[in-house]
């Protein structure tokens, strides 16, 4: 059951203070997109003096940093996590209790494995946090061009229900993506299962990487 320790998070604009762990094609695009959007970025990574890193600093402007993984933690009110799933165990020891009232979202994949989401670490490791699942079923083409021929790409994630839903809302809608709820996070094998959907027809039957899902209701 998740405890009442939450950060309180900005309601100025509803700016954040966002740690993004990982600087790859998810994390780059991501935190890059909420840095120019306001936000405050703060990239956790192995060498923050590398090229690519300055590279991603530069697209986000003046609002994104960098700094080693655990120095990233500190002040952020929420953590995505976009590393490599084989590396969430260590990336976890190493910012343990730092994680405790944060939100954090889980962009993990752990393709051919069985659940493909980290919440279980995650939920061990910082059992007073808000947990969502959430940029995991997309790639990350969608997220660089979130419309295909005119039409807003929808995101479909699941999360602890609360105030902490609105501002994941928030920041799904800042890279251009309109957000679907679909429940707690008992509902995280339904986005896997989204997940293994979109790697069938994207990459198995050649329909491409820009390609995405649309919820239609009357």
């Amino acid at each position: 059951m998740v405890g009442d320790h939450y950060h309180k998070v900005s309601r100025m604009g509803d700016l954040m203070k966002i740690s993004v762990i990982g600087a790859g094609n998810i994390g780059g695009i991501l935190g890059s997109k909420w840095a120019n959007q306001g936000h405050e970025v703060l990239f956790g990574v192995r060498d923050p003096q590398a090229d690519k890193v300055a590279a991603l600093l530069a697209s986000g402007g003046n609002k994104a940093r960098a700094a080693m993984v655990p120095e990233s933690i500190g002040a952020a009110e929420v953590v995505l996590f976009a590393v490599p799933a084989n590396s969430m165990k260590e990336t976890a020891a190493k910012i343990g209790d730092e994680l405790n009232g944060k939100i954090l979202i889980d962009a993990t994949n752990a393709v051919g494995r069985s659940p493909m989401h980290q919440f279980d670490l995650l939920r061990e490791t910082a059992p007073n946090s808000a947990l969502f699942r959430a940029f995991s079923n997309l790639g990350w083409e969608n997220f660089a061009d979130p419309m295909i021929k005119g039409v807003q790409i929808d995101l479909f994630y699941c999360g602890d229900p609360g105030p902490q839903q609105q501002q994941v809302d928030k920041l799904i809608a800042d890279i251009g993506l309109r957000p679907v709820y679909i429940g707690d996070i008992s509902q995280a094998g339904i986005i896997d299962s989204l997940t293994q959907l979109w790697f069938t027809l994207a990459l198995r039957q050649g329909l491409g990487r820009h390609l995405a899902f649309k919820l239609l209701a009357e």
